[in-house]
């Protein structure tokens, strides 16, 4: 399939399987856009885009560490997914204990608390953390975030993970108490819960993807059981949800993006708190099945991704459509508005055929 992409943002398709066993191709485009410089300017296209991203990445080692970026390539996704990745910044350069963090998109917001590094103490039976250090800039993930493996007995061959984070830290069994003096506390928390004991159930705070197989997700997955196994696989169980697909959790799922919606980012950049308004951010999009239009219209994207130190983001748009009989059937996909060169090329039945000309034009266009 040729795709003609008149907007300069990275393309590609592939194919995905539904619960019905049913084969679709998928178009997924990524655009990247940067922060303004001062307030009230516009936001304006990066000169270097962001590339799809093929596979999921870490912090650190794959299944010990929290998910950095995951594939741009879902399905589909039923939300509008936020995620970002970046640290906290103690407001005016001064060092601070606590700093509040947020991020605030039209009417939808989320907030919570990034607290300096400590330990947990034992005074007798009870357990106490130890007073935050003053910092200037901390990193946001998951890593630092309450949960964790209770790994404390190296003897232990089968270490408890806290499910709802297993790469966190700060959390601990009873059984171990002996050994939690010096654990890690996390540096982040939700505002108004502090960490009281290494044994609590505290909410893990942060604005990067969700494990796949953390809870809030998994139950999405499906039951891939003996009847799975023996009668379905390779295919997805019945019970499969596409609500898997996305990878925010739930607090950070929104209603799909309209364009000129507020973004207020808090003490996410050494500027404390800034704000901008989204571009227009409706992608028109036709594609062609046997020479004949099957959609033609205009996307939202289904994500969005904030690349906080590099004061940029990006938004994912995708379109599916269920294959008859192969791949081959889907002729051309247009991203963006098409070109008079295109449409008269449609009208008069002919092959479209870009000037390399107008290929470099249009670079130099992106580039400016």
């Amino acid at each position: 399939m040729q795709i003609w992409n008149q907007m300069g943002y990275p393309h590609e398709f592939t194919t995905a399987t539904d619960v019905a066993g049913h084969v679709w191709l998928v178009v997924v485009v990524k655009g990247t856009f940067d922060f303004p410089a001062g307030p009230g300017e516009p936001v304006h296209k990066s000169h270097d885009q962001i590339p799809l991203v093929f596979a999921d990445t870490y912090t650190g080692e794959a299944g010990y560490s929290a998910t950095f970026w995951e594939t741009d390539f879902a399905f589909r996704k039923p939300r509008c997914d936020v995620i970002a990745n970046g640290f906290a910044y103690a407001p005016g350069g001064r060092p601070a204990e606590r700093v509040p963090v947020g991020i605030k998109i039209g009417n939808w917001s989320k907030l919570f608390e990034v607290v300096g590094h400590r330990e947990w103490r034992a005074i007798g039976p009870v357990f106490t953390a130890t007073t935050p250090l003053p910092f200037l800039k901390l990193p946001i993930s998951y890593d630092v975030a309450w949960g964790g493996v209770d790994r404390l007995d190296p003897e232990d061959q089968l270490p408890a993970s806290y499910r709802h984070n297993p790469v966190g830290t700060g959390w601990s069994r009873t059984k171990n108490q002996r050994l939690i003096p010096g654990l890690r506390l996390p540096n982040t928390q939700a505002v108004g819960e502090d960490i009281r004991s290494p044994f609590g159930d505290y909410r893990p705070m942060s604005f990067g993807p969700m494990g796949r197989g953390w809870p809030g997700r998994i139950e999405h997955g499906g039951t891939y059981d003996d009847n799975w196994a023996n009668n379905i696989f390779p295919f997805l169980p019945p019970d499969f949800d596409e609500r898997y697909f996305q990878m925010a959790p739930a607090d950070q799922q929104i209603d799909k993006l309209r364009g000129g919606e507020e973004v207020q980012l808090v003490n996410l950049t050494p500027k404390g708190r800034e704000s901008f308004r989204l571009p227009n951010i409706n992608l028109p999009v036709t594609l062609f099945r046997n020479g004949s239009p099957i959609f033609d219209g205009t996307l939202s994207p289904d994500t969005i991704l904030f690349d906080l130190e590099s004061r940029r983001f990006s938004l994912v748009w995708r379109v599916s459509q269920r294959i008859h009989r192969n791949i081959l059937e889907f002729s051309e996909c247009w991203v963006g508005p098409p070109t008079r060169g295109m449409l008269r090329a449609r009208a008069t039945s002919k092959r479209y055929v870009r000037a390399q000309s107008f290929l470099r034009a249009s670079r130099e266009n992106v580039a400016a």
